[in-house]
């Protein structure tokens, strides 16, 4: 008796699982197709000027919730850092902050590349716009 209570609590614990686990990989999918349709031209390119600005308004972002921190941090109380639990707390805004600033970092390089990508975009002829092919 004690084997069907124990595999009877593991369906059910899977099939709660898989009940939470749909709704994110639908958000993820449909997330992901909102990001291609909105970088994709016309004709099947990648319009590199839209993804630097996306780059570049993520950085932005970025920078604005690590004013927020620092902000958050020096208006704490200094007595609100005293003790163990203190001090890990403020060793984790610190590590948030570490983290934001580097993905901001990432994301400008990010931009910075799309931009220069859009630059050389802009140079080349486009073959398959005109019906033309190349020989």
């Amino acid at each position: 008796m004690k084997t069907g209570k124990i595999g009877l609590a593991k369906l059910i614990a899977l099939f709660a699982l898989v009940a939470i686990a749909m709704p994110m990989s639908s958000f993820a999918t449909e997330h992901g197709v909102e990001f291609n349709a909105g970088v994709i031209n016309g004709n099947g390119t990648v319009n590199h000027n839209d993804l630097a600005i996306r780059y570049e308004k993520h950085a932005d972002d970025l920078h604005t919730k690590i004013e927020e921190q620092i902000e958050a941090l020096s208006h704490k109380p200094k007595s609100s850092f005293f003790g163990k639990n203190g001090q890990n707390i403020k060793k984790h805004v610190e590590y948030k902050i570490h983290e934001l600033e580097k993905e901001a970092e990432d994301s400008l390089k990010k931009a910075a590349y799309h931009k220069k990508m859009a630059e050389e975009q802009s140079f080349r002829p486009t073959f398959a716009a005109s019906g033309k092919t190349k020989s």
